[in-house]
């Protein structure tokens, strides 16, 4: 066992290097699913865009979707067209809807949403996708009986830009535009590891019995996110209980036994954390986790709609950073850490308890700071 994770020490420092300089990174955040992802990705798509390809981009994307038959010459691409991320259409009645989700979660009739909206608008034949970095499925809230095509980062688009090189090789602009793009996604799915360092590192794996010892590797690595995850949470109902009584005592769903179900990707076990609600109103605030930890308002409309409408007010004042108008606001820490499938940066974020308690304290900060506004905003109203 100390040999062969030596020998793999040895090869990672031999054959893998960390990524280097990146345009995008340097002008957007990587996550940045709509100004960086969306954007890039419809000008790609796009026939008339100036990387001089026509449909032979686009074409490649639907093939790899395996649409048939769909109108590609007289297409155009869209974004952000009535909130749909990425919209490929044309006049034949055709439409394809690109909902992109980096770490957003689902709203509520979100896809379905869209697929009526261009049903409204005369489409007849309409393919829904949702665009996920692993292929992850949408939530049933969202989709409702909506059949959805699942598409993902890691596979899907990844290989897609790469087929899409040759087509581009003598556009110098747009060729190394894809080649960083493509860096960026690797970094993004943490699928950013050499080839030559890949394969060296297999071939020790095939050796002895050191196939089995990653198998429980696997499990102890699993086993590990999950504590230093639960952590944070033990963190963030300690740091409440002494720095902001006035919030109450919370409704906690992230128990041990929640978090260790999320990693090992049992049914329904995202959207769990803690709700504090409000002593003034009906609702109130909630630390919530889909795969990155977020805090927000929540209360429900259907038995409540008064009281929701004014946080829908106060969301609209905060400018959420949430798209839709119809979604109260929600936000990221400013520790952002992907715990479903973290980067090496994450790992190393998550592996400091300086770091995990930086979580906790900021998570409860922010929602002790949205309780207190919401609180403020309700005296300020009803004067």
């Amino acid at each position: 066992m100390d040999d062969f994770l030596q020998t793999v020490a040895l090869l990672r420092a031999k054959h893998h290097r960390p990524p280097g300089f990146n345009l995008f990174s340097v002008l957007r955040s990587s996550s940045d699913e709509v100004r960086l992802h969306s954007r890039f990705l419809a000008f790609l798509l796009d026939p008339k865009a100036s990387h001089n390809q026509g449909t032979a981009l686009l074409r490649r994307l639907l093939d790899r979707l395996d649409i048939k038959q769909f109108d590609v010459e007289n297409a155009s691409v869209l974004t952000e067209y009535q909130n749909i991320d990425i919209l490929i259409r044309n006049p034949s009645g055709q439409a394809v809807i690109i909902e992109n989700k980096i770490y957003a979660g689902d709203q509520k009739d979100q896809l379905w949403n869209y697929h009526q909206r261009m049903q409204a608008e005369g489409y007849r034949e309409i393919w829904t996708t949702y665009l996920t970095l692993d292929g992850a499925e949408p939530s049933e809230q969202s989709r409702k009986s909506l059949p959805v095509m699942l598409l993902s980062y890691e596979a899907e688009i990844i290989a897609w830009l790469k087929d899409c090189i040759p087509l581009v090789a003598r556009e110098p602009g747009v060729r190394e535009s894809v080649f960083q793009y493509i860096e960026l996604l690797q970094k993004l799915t943490s699928s950013e590891q050499g080839e030559i360092y890949m394969s060296k590192l297999k071939e020790q794996i095939l050796q002895g019995e050191n196939l089995f010892l990653i198998a429980d590797i696997n499990h102890a690595f699993k086993a590990v996110l999950a504590d230093l995850q639960f952590d944070i949470w033990e963190r963030m109902e300690a740091y409440q209980a002494s720095h902001y009584e006035q919030l109450g005592n919370p409704e906690i769903t992230a128990t041990k036994d929640a978090v260790s179900a999320y990693y090992k990707k049992a049914k329904n076990s995202k959207f769990f954390g803690m709700t504090f609600p409000f002593g003034f109103m009906k609702g109130g605030v909630y630390i919530e986790l889909d795969h990155r930890l977020y805090s927000g308002y929540y209360c429900d409309g259907e038995q409540f709609p008064e009281d929701r409408e004014r946080l829908m007010e106060l969301s609209r004042e905060i400018a959420s950073t949430t798209r839709s108008t119809g979604n109260l606001h929600w936000q990221y820490p400013k520790v952002n850490v992907n715990f479903h499938a973290p980067s090496n940066d994450d790992l190393a974020l998550l592996r400091d308890p300086e770091v995990r308690q930086s979580i906790a304290v900021g998570l409860v900060d922010d929602a002790y700071h949205l309780w207190e506004r919401a609180k403020k905003h309700v005296e300020s109203t009803t004067k």
